[in-house]
């Protein structure tokens, strides 16, 4: 399955009964380069996929917010600070689940619920943290 597949089949999936879907997503290499997005993917800066990625390496360092596509997103508390990351902006929200070698990143808005968001973006790191991606 090409990187592609995985964005469209795994991350843009429904996750409601009403056919809902995330706005966007994409999977990030931890360098920093995209390896497959949607077409609503923010265009993202290597500088803003480091500073993610180094938000998930050193936890404590607590930046407070991170940007995707030029948008801020406010970070929230996660159960796992070292592997996954939340934020939110006004009117939606994204969840961000590092694997070994990318970052797997998934934007919803409204009504989409964050819960939802961070199930398929977690399901999707988990399966390739797994197999060593």
């Amino acid at each position: 399955m090409s990187w592609q597949e995985y964005v469209d089949s795994n991350l843009m999936c429904p996750v409601d009964a009403d056919g809902n879907t995330l706005q966007s997503a994409a999977l990030v290499g931890l360098d920093g380069g995209v390896w497959a997005q949607s077409p609503e993917f923010p265009a993202l800066t290597q500088a803003e996929a480091l500073a993610m990625a180094g938000i998930l390496n050193d936890p404590d360092s607590n930046p407070g917010s991170f940007t995707i596509g030029g948008t801020k997103y406010m970070v929230l508390m996660s159960e796992d600070p070292e592997s996954k990351l939340r934020g939110k902006c006004q009117g939606g929200g994204c969840s961000v689940n590092k694997t070994v070698t990318c970052l797997v990143v998934g934007i919803w808005k409204e009504p989409v619920p964050a819960s939802a968001c961070n199930r398929v973006v977690e399901a999707l790191g988990e399966y390739l943290k797994d197999n060593n991606y």
